[in-house]
């Protein structure tokens, strides 16, 4: 018989969002979380590198290709790769995540799971009404993040 008042038992592990990093990320005392999107300008990586050099942080990436309506969308292995050989040039711990459905609920779990000391993100023009029917992650992350937020454009 069906026990419909217990939870439900998952088979399967959830499988991981990390995809590239480096191989003391794990042991970094403290963090810069980059919401990256893929058609960010130069500036937002440069100002996350600044940053995390400034805080002596490991820097753990959001990556993702776009961010729409429905859900964000992954952004490429080839781009995946790039920022990956970036992060290693600069010398820093680094850690890159693919995106999730929701990503504002990550940023803000990431920066909270590892005490993040910033977390910088891009910002993209919307009209105010275009903001109001569909939110904006942005405004969510400014709105509930513990730590200082970097808006780059």
């Amino acid at each position: 018989m069906t026990d419909f008042y217990s939870a439900p038992q998952h088979r399967f592990p959830t499988p991981s969002l990390r995809v590239a990093a480096s191989a003391g990320i794990d042991d970094a005392r403290a963090t810069v979380i980059l919401a990256y999107r893929s058609d960010s300008s130069a500036t937002v990586l440069d100002e996350a590198i600044a940053g995390a050099r400034r805080e002596g942080a490991a820097l753990r990436v959001v990556h993702f290709g776009t961010d729409t309506t429905t859900a964000p969308a992954a952004g490429s292995l080839s781009q995946t790769k790039e920022l990956a050989d970036s992060l290693a040039e600069a010398g820093l711990e680094f850690e890159i995540q693919r995106a999730d459905s929701d990503v504002a609920s990550q940023i803000i779990d990431l920066a909270e799971a590892w005490q993040a000391k910033l977390i910088v993100m891009a910002s993209r023009r919307r009209s105010p009404l275009v903001k109001l029917l569909l939110g904006s992650s942005t405004q969510r992350v400014i709105l509930e993040a513990e730590c200082p937020v970097l808006i780059v454009k």
